[in-house]
């Protein structure tokens, strides 16, 4: 799991009661490593496994499934969206988000969304097709928006707070209010609903 939190983050237990499960396909070496280095030990972050193959990708999800699969795809590259479908054929209900640099499409039925590398605080978000059966979607605004991709990092408020040019409190604030509007307890249970509801993608 993750290290205790600081005094100033103590007043929050309920956030860190859950951790997200990620499970990262790259069929290069360096993608997956780096990929998982940036996620392991962040604060709402709980198991991650990785996987080099799209037959490695499956058993594993398989054997434990996790709450948000990132599978990795390159220009010109068939690898990431086959291991994608084929997941996604044994598993329809896996929340599914493709990663690249910009300029890569690339689209599979059932897949949540398309993350493209971009050089801000946030990730530059692109739907790209709607999760199957995918759950209402609350209506967040920007700001609450941008707090949950924060969360999605691992940042915590303070650091948001600097990010947005907004104080801790109001973090603070913002974050109760996405809690409700999604109707959980803590950030791993956010951060875990953004990726279903498609805020996150």
């Amino acid at each position: 799991m993750f290290n205790p939190r600081n005094e100033r983050d103590r007043e929050e237990p309920s956030e860190i009661a859950a951790a997200v499960k990620i499970l990262v396909y790259a069929d290069r070496l360096n993608t997956r490593h780096g990929v998982a280095r940036l996620l392991q030990g962040a604060p709402g972050i709980g198991r991650v496994e990785c996987a080099a193959t799209g037959d490695e990708l499956v058993s594993r999800y398989v054997r434990s499934p996790a709450d948000v699969v990132f599978v990795a795809v390159r220009p010109g590259e068939p690898s990431g969206p086959a291991a994608a479908a084929t997941l996604l054929s044994v598993a329809p209900d896996a929340s599914v988000i493709m990663f690249g640099s910009s300029g890569t499409v690339a689209v599979v039925p059932g897949v949540g969304g398309f993350l493209r590398k971009h050089d801000g605080p946030y990730p530059e978000p692109a739907v790209v097709a709607a999760p199957r059966d995918s759950p209402p979607c609350p209506h967040l605004s920007e700001r609450e928006v941008q707090i949950l991709w924060g969360m999605a990092q691992g940042k915590k408020n303070l650091q948001i707070g600097a990010d947005l040019q907004v104080s801790e409190d109001s973090v603070k604030t913002h974050c109760k209010r996405i809690f409700r509007k999604l109707g959980v307890h803590d950030r791993a249970e956010a951060v875990a609903a953004g990726f279903r509801a498609g805020l996150l993608s």
